[in-house]
């Protein structure tokens, strides 16, 4: 089986901890290399064509901004199809409950039919909120399975957690 593990990172500052800190890495990147690693699967990071830069408290306000629109903010690298993929680890900081709408743009473009899709998150507070069952309602032709979510804090602790989830 052919996996992908298709990501939306935020690197620069993000909550750490409830404290606003520069970081380079994001922490789903983070939890996504560490997939890929686990699985062999294909690395896809999900870019935005509008970056979200600028403060912490600015990428906040456009996050909640593309919520209320239900928008689809365009990819900058789209995939030309998914098709080759059994399947799917999809990865997203969790934003205001839920994924952010970049991943609404991912879903929408592609047929996951048939495909097998593991979504996995993470947040400062809770775990996926209402993301698992919106991915639901828009993956029906999908095998979605159950999620992995975790802290920002704690992705450089999960290997055993990690692993049994992938193995599943």
């Amino acid at each position: 089986m052919k996996t992908l593990v298709a990501y939306f990172s935020k690197n620069g500052e993000n909550s750490v901890n409830f404290e606003v800190k520069n970081i380079n890495v994001g922490h789903t990147e983070m939890l996504a290399n560490k997939i890929a690693r686990l699985t062999g699967g294909d690395m896809y990071p999900i870019a935005p064509k509008v970056p979200y830069t600028g403060t912490y408290d600015e990428v906040l306000r456009r996050a909640k901004q593309e919520n209320e629109d239900a928008s689809y903010p365009e990819i900058a690298n789209p995939l030309e199809s998914i098709a080759e993929y059994d399947v799917i680890y999809l990865g997203f900081p969790n934003w205001y409950r839920s994924f952010p709408r970049i991943i609404a743009t991912f879903i929408k473009s592609y047929d996951f039919s048939g495909k097998i899709v593991k979504p996995f998150c993470t947040t400062e507070e809770g775990t996926f909120g209402l993301a698992e069952l919106e991915l639901a309602a828009m993956l029906k032709d999908a095998d979605l399975r159950s999620g992995f979510g975790i802290l920002g804090k704690d992705v450089e602790f999960c290997d055993e957690k990690l692993k049994l989830w992938v193995e599943k």
